[in-house]
């Protein structure tokens, strides 16, 4: 049987993320999440850790290009700006190509942020990253190394099925240029990100279900940002995701569609 993982991301960027997840894993329409380790309060760890289990995986979103470091500024100062800050995406990987940036910094932050999910007693299955930053060139294969020596065995694949505005066009680039960095992970075969581009409905999700699962494709991701309300200046419709997981539609669909709902732990 074709398998689905829904993992929902961005968890501990700010409240309403934080609380739609929380409802909805504790409901079962979602299967998994990603912690922004250096946002996620103590408190919203704990609530997480209570609802992990074998149904609703917990991965590391893997921030270096948002808010501040778990590591000291001076630990890591080829990550950080004058004020402290992670440098944009953009800016990162530039730096990265210009030489700028240490291995050895990054390889403290990555430990950094994964220390403290598992000091909050969740069992991580896997990883991914803010801005999928674990697949662009070259900085996405220095990034994956480390992942690897740490321990984490499972990522996301970045595939962006079914995608072809500019910024997916650009995102598959970039993944085709570190696929030979996944080697050591296990990983979904095709990564489904409809509600990026579009409002989340049934239609979308079934389009985007039905995309993903070419001839040979067993495992898929379905990449989710529910909100209970909108983040100014993201371009994220997180309101509507939130309602159509809460409505429980999707269940109906992938039974339909013959697809079981599994959690990172079943990749």
């Amino acid at each position: 049987m074709k398998k689905l993982v829904i993992n929902c991301d961005d968890f501990g960027w700010d409240a309403p993320a934080t609380q739609a997840i929380l409802e909805l894993g504790a409901a079962g329409q979602v299967s998994s999440t990603t912690v922004m380790a250096n946002f996620a309060s103590a408190a919203e760890l704990r609530e997480l850790a209570k609802l992990a289990s074998p149904t609703l995986s917990v991965g590391l979103h893997l921030t270096l290009n948002a808010g501040q470091p778990l590591s000291a500024a001076s630990q890591v100062p080829s990550l950080v700006n004058a004020d402290g800050q992670f440098y944009s995406s953009s800016q990162l990987w530039q730096r990265f190509l210009r030489g700028k940036v240490r291995r050895t910094e990054l390889q403290l932050e990555i430990a950094a942020q994964l220390k403290r999910l598992s000091a909050a007693g969740l069992s991580l299955t896997h990883a991914d990253s803010h801005q999928h930053l674990h697949q662009y060139p070259l900085l996405g294969p220095a990034l994956l190394q480390i992942l690897a020596g740490l321990g984490v065995r499972r990522v996301r694949r970045l595939t962006a099925a079914g995608r072809f505005d500019s910024r997916g066009l650009i995102l598959q680039a970039f993944a085709k240029t570190s696929q030979r960095a996944l080697g050591p992970f296990r990983t979904p075969e095709a990564l489904i990100t409809t509600f990026s581009t579009e409002a989340a409905s049934a239609a979308a999700f079934r389009r985007g279900v039905a995309a993903a699962f070419r001839p040979g494709v067993q495992v898929a991701e379905f990449m989710s940002h529910p909100g209970l309300s909108e983040r100014a200046g993201s371009p994220l419709m997180r309101v509507p995701e939130y309602n159509f997981w809460r409505g429980g539609e999707a269940t109906n669909l992938l039974r339909e569609l013959g697809v079981e709902l599994v959690s990172y732990a079943a990749v």
